[in-house]
């Protein structure tokens, strides 16, 4: 048990966990992107019609495969900046944005130097840095919530201390 004062030590099954899913979900996406072949392959007939209902819907006509696959890099990237971003400590979690931009960059090489049937695009390391980096903010969001929640509930814990009551454990 820690001193008065004193943060507790960290849980080092919770970083075990969060480093098992970082390393599952890292492996999906270099699965996804490191495949021979392009996934939207199998799927191209069913997102055009997709994008002919959407239209037909009011969706505006310039809106069309190449963004559908580029928001699809961005919500592919989106979890793993938000683990990137949980696992490193706070004062560090801003390096999500170089490591999410890094991971991308490396994998569009790859794509370019030894999958000739893969084309290594710019535009996608622009979608996953943009999903990463989204990911950072919706983790540092998740924090401060938690932040302000934990305070709230010090202080009432030391209020009631205070008044001789007893704590009622939320």
């Amino acid at each position: 048990m820690p001193a008065i004062g004193q943060a507790p030590r960290k849980s080092r099954l919770r970083l075990l966990i969060g480093f098992a899913i970082l390393l599952a979900y890292s492996t999906l996406i270099l699965s996804v992107t490191l495949s021979p072949t392009q996934m939207d392959v199998n799927y191209q007939n069913a997102v055009l019609r997709l994008i002919e209902v959407l239209h037909r819907n009011g969706v505006p006509t310039w809106f069309g495969y190449g963004e559908v696959e580029f928001l699809a890099n961005v919500a592919m990237f989106v979890p793993f900046g938000f683990i990137v971003a949980i696992l490193l400590p706070q004062r560090l979690s801003a390096l999500t944005v170089l490591v999410g931009p890094a991971f991308s960059a490396l994998i569009e090489n790859v794509q370019r130097e030894f999958l000739s049937e893969r084309v290594a695009s710019l535009y996608d390391v622009y979608a996953n840095s943009a999903g990463a980096i989204i990911g950072f903010f919706l983790a540092a969001t998740l924090r401060a919530i938690v932040h302000s929640r934990d305070r709230k509930i010090v202080a009432r814990a030391i209020w009631q201390y205070e008044q001789g009551l007893r704590p009622t454990g939320r």
